[in-house]
């Protein structure tokens, strides 16, 4: 075989690359052409987005929102025990009437109607109390999903701890709406 001769086959690796933007051309086509979904669970469904709430300080007595939305209301309150001892609370409120909430703690599953009338629910029991530095961040048992009659769902998770980084509560938390 002649060196000219070899000169002009392609390698392998253009072989391969080509044939691999051929196919991400023929999948741009198909993505770009698919009719869109329709109903209003798709579009809620791609409405989903997550919230990430960072760092809130609170001392005894304060109270901050961690997150709001048309349905649904994720409190924090700081909570003097006495004797220094101060409990990092934290729970849901409905701004819906019959707002369902499921949460598992401790391995209890818990289904809940909530109103608009009825106080902050605590879906959790791992709200940190103690005289001294305690944090908990768990993750199935500090986490709930609501939905509303109007039918928004909501899953939420959150951290918390007291007596540490500066404050006597801190919180973190996620949502997806």
């Amino acid at each position: 075989m002649s060196n000219a001769h070899v000169a002009s086959r392609p390698s392998w690796v253009v072989v391969v690359l080509t044939a691999a933007i051929a196919a991400l051309a023929a999948a741009a086509i198909i993505v770009r052409t698919s009719p869109p979904a329709t109903g209003s669970t798709s579009a809620r469904a791609a409405a989903q987005k997550s919230t990430g709430v960072d760092r809130v300080k609170l001392m005894v007595g304060e109270q901050a929102t961690l997150f709001k939305n048309g349905a649904f209301k994720v409190v924090a309150r700081c909570v003097d025990e006495g004797g220094g001892t101060v409990t990092a609370e934290y729970g849901v409120r409905a701004r819906e009437n019959n707002t369902l909430v499921f949460s598992t703690d401790q391995g209890n599953e818990t289904d809940t109607r909530l109103d608009k009338a009825d106080g902050l629910y605590h879906w959790s029991s791992y709200e940190p109390s103690d005289t001294t530095k305690l944090y908990y961040g768990y993750d199935y048992y500090q986490e709930f999903t609501g939905e509303s009659r109007s039918g928004d769902l909501l899953i939420g998770r959150v951290s918390a701890g007291v007596h540490m980084r500066g404050a006597d509560c801190i919180y973190n938390g996620l949502f997806v709406s």
